[in-house]
């Protein structure tokens, strides 16, 4: 049952792909490394040496899927989508007992997991920041792809120190040097790394799922981002503040074009 769920999930996750692709195809030459990331993605256009990366990343997958060991953990984020927590209690998190296979719900499933893969082969950014570790599984796919692109790095920012830890063995077990995992939440840590840089090319926020913050962090980022840099927004249909976040976000004077694929969006910074 579950196997069947999963195929009838990726059929629609990439009818939303290809929708989201199709709006693309009249567009100027900014749009083509994500016309192309997409495309890619919906046919699985994958070389010998990106499949060797994603095979290993997997496996990290699997030792965590169904993995009943317990760990306990701080959550900064909205919770769920009726949670209604408040900026407060979000500010102070809040604690949890979970298990190894619970937490790696949270990790973008592999085809959209593929989709942050091929947007930064496609887009080649420098400096790429993450918001929202989890246990590493999409830090691996995007900072292997920076590898095989021979440039790039990756910092990602994790509230929790249970969950921070366990993705820096992940990162440590995969070898990939190119990828920095900072523990703290966003609204402190973000700032920080954004004082000590000079331009951010490409941005994956995937956590602390609440409109205003949402909107807050963009704002933060929008400074610092260089001419043609990549923002790709998680969950934008999550809740309803994730949408109206999504569409105030999209329709800003600075992002020069939008993708709207359901799940994810995908802005380009003019």
């Amino acid at each position: 049952m579950n196997s069947l769920k999963n195929r009838i999930k990726n059929i629609l996750w990439k009818f939303w792909m290809y929708r989201g692709m199709q709006s693309l195809k009249h567009l100027k030459a900014s749009a083509k490394g994500i016309e192309r990331a997409i495309r890619e993605t919906i046919h699985h256009k994958i070389t010998p040496e990106e499949s060797a990366w994603i095979n290993r990343i997997e496996q990290i997958r699997k030792q965590f899927t169904g993995n009943p060991t317990p760990v306990a953990i701080r959550d900064y984020g909205a919770g769920n989508p009726d949670s209604q927590r408040s900026n407060e209690e979000m500010a102070h998190g809040t604690d949890s007992d979970t298990t190894y296979s619970e937490i790696c719900l949270g990790s973008k499933p592999a085809v959209w997991a593929l989709l942050l893969f091929k947007l930064i082969r496609a887009v080649q950014p420098g400096l790429a920041i993450e918001l929202g570790t989890c246990i590493g599984i999409s830090a691996a796919y995007q900072s292997a792809a920076q590898l095989l692109n021979k440039k790039g790095r990756l910092i990602t920012i994790e509230g929790s120190e249970a969950i921070a830890g366990l993705a820096k063995k992940n990162i440590k077990s995969l070898k990939l040097k190119n990828v920095e995992i900072r523990c703290g939440t966003f609204k402190e840590v973000l700032p920080e790394i954004l004082e000590k840089t000079t331009k951010v090319d490409y941005v994956f926020i995937d956590g602390h799922h609440d409109e205003q913050a949402t909107i807050a962090y963009f704002d933060c980022l929008l400074p610092y981002l260089s001419p043609g840099a990549i923002l790709v927004f998680d969950d934008i249909s999550w809740s309803n503040g994730m949408r109206r976040s999504w569409e105030k976000i999209s329709k800003h004077s600075d992002v020069e074009l939008a993708v709207d694929l359901k799940m994810l969006g995908i802005c380009r910074i003019s």
